[in-house]
């Protein structure tokens, strides 16, 4: 049977660690040439330290990458020059916000209190 959380337990601290997750299997995708992120890096605790994923994490963490991207760039394709805005539940560390920032876009944001302030 589970226990009850505690009051001083982390309730948060399972959603942190996925978040970080993904950013280090951003960062092996990156450090192995699956793609291009300039942003990752700062967002990732001693990213000069940590370990490549295996392969099957990258392909997957690039295929989730591009398949997201892939429908944002029809989004804007379809908005012509007007103005779009996107918003990003949940995403933690993801970097598109400023990978996106020379578009036209409203980009609003909403994470975790403890992901948004982490960085």
């Amino acid at each position: 049977m589970f226990e009850p959380p505690t009051r001083n337990a982390d309730l948060d601290a399972p959603i942190r660690a996925t978040d970080n997750d993904a950013a280090i299997a951003r960062l092996s995708a990156v450090q192995k040439g699956y793609l291009t992120d300039p942003y990752i890096a700062p967002l990732v605790p001693r990213a000069h330290l940590q370990q490549p994923r295996p392969p099957l994490i990258n392909i997957g963490t690039y295929l989730r990458a591009r398949g997201i991207d892939h429908l944002l760039d029809g989004w804007f394709r379809l908005s012509g020059e007007r103005k779009v805005q996107i918003v990003s539940l949940g995403a933690g560390s993801d970097t598109r916000f400023w990978r996106l920032a020379v578009r036209k876009i409203l980009f609003f944001f909403l994470s975790n209190k403890c992901n948004a302030c982490q960085h």
